[in-house]
């Protein structure tokens, strides 16, 4: 077999390299191209096992499909989970494969929106899914360039569009989903940190200093939230939960109140390492759930960040303030404390 090999370097040369390409997948070819992460080898569905004998691959094991939008990636799979959706509207379109229950039929399927502008123009000019892998022999280095696939698969496919090295030069994170919890089969440019803090569930507690009403919710909520998973709360994050505090008028880095590190041990819950923060619009865009202790602390958000304001709500579910028990001594503390229990159970029955 020849090998062909067209450039995709600017608008004339990309419009007939698409073409080319176009015409060479409805033949039920493989074509190699480029992608913001390493050069990958593309085919129709339907000829998967000529991709399969160009790469020789016979592992049994699926193939990524790579698709032009989100909204096409939801025809193929389940995207209405916590987790995925927020990675996927996070990420994509990028390096980064999310594996999801089917739409139709049973078990999971692998689904990528690449971020390559040839790849996406290929797609939507195409108008269907492609499966993409990397542009290499089973068990090779990935190709990372035109010249680099052209050594490995030269005479095994039909053509090889040339788009310049591949931005990134690493495949694409790799993720699937345990329940709530973010599994990371191979990290990428995008790292196992920054896949679980995306996917978790964020909960965020705003009162005033942040030294006493929302610490002492925020650590319940985490030690509540851990032992029902049956985890230490230090490991919340890894299986799908990132419990925070801020407050309206906060100093950076003051500790929690006496009173509250105190009736918080009488509950084995060190609040000793608590330094409070101010809120801020990124920590309200971040966070799915906003519990608030006072109608005051509601307005507050409204003038910070009005476009992020409405997800906020009142801690009490009755719609009553949980004061402050900053200077009234020990019994306020303690009702405070019974008031954010009583509270959370009804607000975050599932967690708690």
């Amino acid at each position: 077999m020849k090998t062909a090999l067209l450039p995709a370097h600017d608008a004339d040369s990309t419009r007939a390299a698409v073409a080319a390409a176009v015409a060479a997948l409805r033949r039920g070819e493989v074509v190699a191209l480029p992608t913001e992460t390493v050069y990958g080898l593309a085919a129709l569905p339907s000829a998967e096992p000529a991709l399969r004998a160009a790469k020789e691959r016979d592992d049994g094991k699926p193939i990524t499909w790579a698709v032009e939008s989100r909204e096409q990636a939801a025809l193929l799979i389940d995207l209405a989970g916590r987790g995925v959706n927020k990675l996927a509207g996070r990420f994509w379109p990028g390096p980064l494969t999310l594996v999801a229950a089917r739409r139709h039929g049973s078990g999971t399927l692998g689904v990528r929106v690449p971020g390559h502008a040839f790849a996406r123009e290929l797609l939507r000019a195409l108008g269907e899914p492609l499966l993409l892998t990397s542009a290499n022999r089973s068990g090779e280095p990935d190709a990372k360039d035109a010249r680099e696939v052209a050594a490995a698969l030269s005479g095994r496919i039909p053509l090889i569009i040339d788009g310049g090295p591949a931005q990134l030069g690493q495949a694409s994170t790799v993720v699937s989903f345990a329940g709530e919890r973010a599994l990371v089969h191979r990290e990428g440019l995008i790292d196992r940190a920054m896949v679980l803090r995306t996917a978790a569930r964020q909960v965020l507690f705003v009162c005033s200093g942040n030294t006493c009403r929302s610490p002492m919710a925020e650590a319940l909520l985490r030690a509540r939230w851990a032992e029902r998973l049956g985890i230490a709360p230090e490991a919340l994050l890894e299986h799908g939960g990132v419990v925070g505090s801020a407050g309206t008028h906060a100093a950076p880095g003051m500790e929690a109140s006496e009173e509250a590190v105190e009736l918080l041990a009488a509950r084995s819950i060190d609040l000793r390492r608590h330094r409070s923060r101010p809120v801020t619009a990124a920590l309200l865009k971040q966070a799915d759930d906003v519990f608030v202790m006072t109608g005051s602390h509601l307005r507050a958000l409204q003038q910070l960040a009005p476009e992020l304001a409405p997800k906020a709500v009142l801690l009490d579910p009755s719609g009553g303030d949980i004061a402050d028990p900053i200077g009234a001594g020990p019994r306020a503390y303690r009702r405070c404390l019974e008031s954010i229990e009583r509270a959370l159970a009804e607000r975050c029955p599932e967690l708690v």
